[in-house]
């Protein structure tokens, strides 16, 4: 397992971008990225470290996106973190057995080259996604 990016809800990618890149030396940005599944613009944002995880800010694209409410409640920031696994099946099964909740199904994340992404809530009420490489 290894940590793969911090989510953080944003409401204007673009001055979010700045942000970072002014605060923290942000150097390398993705395109934007589409994910349908999530209904979100996505676009993530790398440190001059490349083995420092990504940043990836998450911009709903309307009203019914799966972060609209969290932006609209918190005015966004830390969403969630990521890991990236060797088996996403066997991973499901050991959060399962932690008694972490499942949110939806497997789905292919647009933003991870259509990689197996899935969805946790921790006991301790983290959100949680999981790749598999």
């Amino acid at each position: 397992m290894r940590l793969d990016h911090i989510g953080v809800v944003v409401g204007d990618l673009g001055a979010s971008g700045k942000y970072y890149q002014d605060l923290w030396g942000v150097h390398e940005f993705s395109p934007t990225i589409d994910e349908p599944q999530q209904k979100v613009k996505i676009m993530f944002a790398r440190m001059r470290e490349s083995l420092s995880p990504a940043i990836e800010l998450i911009q709903p694209i309307d009203e019914n996106s799966a972060v609209y409410n969290f932006l609209k409640k918190t005015g966004g920031g830390l969403h969630h973190i990521c890991y990236e696994v060797d088996d996403l099946d066997k991973s499901i099964e050991h959060f399962k057995r932690q008694k972490a909740l499942v949110i939806g199904n497997i789905y292919p994340g647009a933003g991870h080259q259509g990689r197996r992404v899935i969805w946790f809530y921790t006991r301790l009420k983290e959100l949680i996604e999981l790749i598999e490489r």
